[in-house]
């Protein structure tokens, strides 16, 4: 491997002080090396092979070395410090997971393939876990003794013949293993196949479960935990794939003849409606059962799909009165096409089903929507935009909704919540006839709003500014909050609480409270200024 290491002759002028000296200079470059080597140290260019790419890869400092034993004697220290590395994880099933596998590498390259050398080690364990992470779920492939020869012997042949050979250990070892297990397993699968694929776990099928596992991951769609974990899963049970043209759908795990989680594309979603018949299919031609909470799931994924069905027609037309009347809101039409309903809300009592999930738009829906008689809630809806929607006799609920502008709402006749909202500005609402927290949201400007009929609480709030507000009709609570002046307000119909507050004593002069008023300063400070009390 080595060309003839005869010492060389001592160049006094470029000895190895002078050499450091040298590569102080540019230190964004290569070390500067002379054709003279001092002290019988080896040249970059005698080694070959492994030993020429490790050499490469990691700037191996070879003007300190005397012989290749030197090389080795570095490497297995890179190599053990990568072999005793916590990765981490972001689960603690990655974490588990990373160890055991990469003992398994390490205690073949260290142990149990004596014809491997130290530079070899180094070279395998960079590679297989190059993508580990802390704050992803990748993990170490599995090991496959003929593969991994089969490309180290490639690289090795192609380093000696060109020493510039460029390679990917990692890539090249994962394709060939994707590759041979595929056809190991698998050869009626391409990439336009609409089918379901079974893959054994390790109790049904042991002899293949390796290439199981590499089957699993190829098949697995991206936002699944098979795609990085499936060994771990493989391990404890059989997963049933649907592809469309090639393209994997849905997933089924099962342990025995029970299923125990089946998903969508989207892991949030179990049994997608898009694919409940084809799920059902499957379950009943492999006499599949299914557990208490998956059958409850199952009842009400064949509902859903039922009102899909029934409802197909007017989704398509966006036939708002069919869509509402079908699910019990009542609607009336006025000479413009525009509707009073009833109520609103989600399409199911549980708030697990939107109206998304049924292929129903819900901005459309409110494009002809004026006024709502009873309560709203749009309590983690999908609607945006209230279209031309002008008055909601009832409670009005937007916490954790994703409205943003209440668009040409005036009025609101029951109670107001914002809390986690994405409401910044009330903008042309003009009432709200019941109680109005504004604690823990994010409300910074009150807009056109007149009058309050209940409680409302300003404490913690973002709001600065009252603006046209003139009247509370209940109690009124500004405890830390940001508001200095109360503007307009006149009335508050409740009791007023200003403990530790930034209002200015001068400005309570102006309006008149129902109730106590809860200070942290004494109510007599406030008489001389022809405070309004009951």
């Amino acid at each position: 491997m080595f060309t003839n290491l005869t010492p060389t002759p001592i160049n006094f002028q470029y000895n190895n002080n002078n050499i450091q000296k040298k590569r102080a200079v540019k230190p964004n470059t290569a070390p500067i090396v002379h054709d003279t080597v001092s002290f019988g140290a080896v040249k970059k260019k005698e080694f070959e092979g492994i030993d020429l790419a490790v050499v490469q890869k990691f700037n191996a400092p070879v003007e300190c070395f005397d012989s290749n034993n030197d090389l080795q004697n570095w490497a297995v220290k890179k190599a053990k410090a990568i072999a005793n590395k916590d990765f981490g994880g972001r689960s603690e099933e990655t974490k588990v997971q990373r160890k055991a596998m990469l003992k398994d590498w390490s205690d073949y390259v260290f142990n149990k393939n004596n014809a491997y050398t130290n530079t070899t080690a180094l070279l395998i364990l960079k590679a297989i876990t190059k993508d580990l992470k802390p704050d992803n779920d990748n993990i170490p492939p599995v090991l496959n003794k003929d593969i991994l020869n089969d490309c180290l012997y490639a690289i090795d042949k192609n380093k000696k013949f060109d020493p510039e050979y460029k390679f990917d250990l990692n890539k090249m070892y994962q394709n060939k293993l994707r590759t041979v297990y595929k056809n190991e397993i698998e050869t009626d699968i391409d990439d336009s196949a609409t089918k379901w694929v079974i893959i054994p776990s390790k109790k049904n099928d042991p002899e293949n479960f390796e290439a199981n596992v590499e089957k699993l991951k190829d098949l697995s769609n991206k936002t699944w935990f098979t795609k990085n974990n499936a060994k771990y899963y493989l391990e404890g049970g059989d997963f049933h794939i649907y592809l469309e043209n090639g393209q994997p759908k849905i997933e089924i795990r099962s342990i025995g003849d029970s299923i125990c989680q089946i998903f969508g594309e989207d892991l949030n979603k179990e049994i997608p409606l898009d694919y409940y018949d084809v799920i059902e299919n499957h379950i009943n031609e492999t006499n599949l059962k299914i557990d208490n909470y998956l059958q409850t799931k199952s009842k009400s994924a064949k509902k859903l799909h039922e009102i899909r069905t029934d409802l197909k027609d007017a989704i398509k037309k966006n036939d708002v009165k069919t869509i509402l009347n079908y699910f019990g809101i009542e609607t009336e039409e006025d000479n413009d096409g525009y509707l009073t309903i009833s109520e609103y809300q989600r399409p199911s009592s549980d708030f697990s089903v939107t109206f998304k999930d049924l292929g129903i738009d819900e901005n459309k829906l409110f494009e002809k929507i004026k006024r709502i008689k009873g309560d709203a809630c749009f309590w983690h809806t999908d609607v945006t935009d209230l279209g031309k929607l002008k008055a909601i006799d009832g409670v009005a609920d937007f916490s954790h909704s994703n409205i943003t502008d209440l668009g040409d709402l005036r009025s609101i006749g029951g109670s107001a919540y914002f809390e986690n909202s994405k409401i910044t500005n009330l903008g042309w609402l003009q009432s709200i006839g019941g109680d109005a927290d504004f604690e823990d949201t994010n409300v910074k400007n009150l807009g056109n709003l007149r009058s309050i009929g209940g409680y409302t609480s300003f404490s913690y709030s973002k709001i600065t500014d009252l603006g046209a507000l003139k009247s509370i009709g209940g109690d009124a609570y500004f405890n830390r909050s940001r508001i200095t002046d109360l503007g307009n307000l006149r009335s508050v119909g409740g009791n007023l609480e200003i403990r530790n507050s930034q209002l200015k004593r001068k400005n309570l002069a102006r309006v008149k409270v129902e109730g106590e008023i809860k200070a942290d300063f004494h109510i007599s400070d406030l008489l001389t200024n022809n405070f309004w009390l009951k």
